[in-house]
């Protein structure tokens, strides 16, 4: 029989250590005396305690190994914390890459992975000739929603989701997409449907006409490139100023949205 001190010694484990491994029940000592308190473990004790640290060294939580010693087997726990482990890898190594990124650019983190809401939107999808006709076709798209009775959602998530498979400048595939409150029958070349969540997108900020918003997607493509996502729909732009609310251009506040899934391949 060993003392409790003369076994935390002995396995270099901390005497508070085996004193809450005893409250918490995963390691109880072989005697207690009754008239002292003091605790006693045999040297059979030494694997049970090792099996303990092997499992904390690997991440497993006080829970965990209840969980672990109570149904006797650890397989199918260590194989989910394997899974844990990876993804939590995998969330280090992209994060790793963005550090990478900008301080290869020496430019500052403007770029923040986000999710989006998922929505009920009123949309129209039409081919425009450049980025000044959504001044006409949006306006146009309002007095159709105004005349189908729709009720703006309170997100008020107002964005375009651009079909191309580049950034294009005419010549354009867009989707005009408005929050609704509920689904109207489709008329009028309205379209009512909903839009999943989007767990992940890149988002950057544009202040400035639609006329540069060129250069904001290209430093998301440039960021894709380094990064370890790929685009997973298509990129979206979320309007927050504009020419309704802002007298000049340079204020007008534009979201740029891409909508991420995590690539290996880099």
């Amino acid at each position: 029989m060993y003392s409790i001190g003369l076994f935390s010694i002995m396995n270099r484990v901390t005497v508070k250590a085996l004193r809450y491994y005893d409250k918490v029940g995963i390691l109880k000592p072989a005697h207690v005396d009754a008239a002292s308190g003091y605790r006693y473990y045999k040297s059979t004790q030494i694997g049970d305690l090792h099996h303990i640290m092997a499992l904390r060294q690997i991440g497993f939580t006080i829970a965990e190994i209840e969980e672990a010693l109570a149904h006797q087997s650890a397989a199918e726990l260590i194989e989910e914390k394997r899974g844990q482990l990876l993804g939590e890898m995998e969330a280090l190594k992209a994060q790793l890459a963005q550090t990478e990124y900008y301080l290869s650019k020496a430019q500052t983190p403007d770029i923040f992975i986000k999710s989006l809401p998922g929505v009920t939107v009123a949309s129209m999808r039409l081919r425009i000739a450049n980025y000044n006709a959504l001044f006409q076709v949006v306006p146009e798209m309002g007095e159709r929603m105004r005349a189908a009775g729709c009720r703006l959602d309170p997100l008020l998530y107002c964005f375009q989701m651009y079909h191309d498979l580049e950034h294009r400048v005419e010549n354009i595939d867009v989707e005009i997409c408005e929050a609704v409150t509920e689904k109207k029958p489709d008329a009028n070349g309205l379209v009512f449907k909903q839009v999943p969540e989007v767990d992940a997108a890149a988002c950057l900020l544009h202040r400035g006409p639609y006329s540069t918003i060129g250069e904001t997607h290209a430093a998301l493509y440039d960021w894709l490139e380094h990064n370890r996502y790929e685009l997973a729909g298509p990129p979206r732009e979320a309007v927050i100023d504009g020419i309704w609310n802002q007298e000049y251009e340079r204020h007008w506040l534009t979201e740029v949205q891409f909508p991420l899934k995590a690539t290996h391949s880099h």
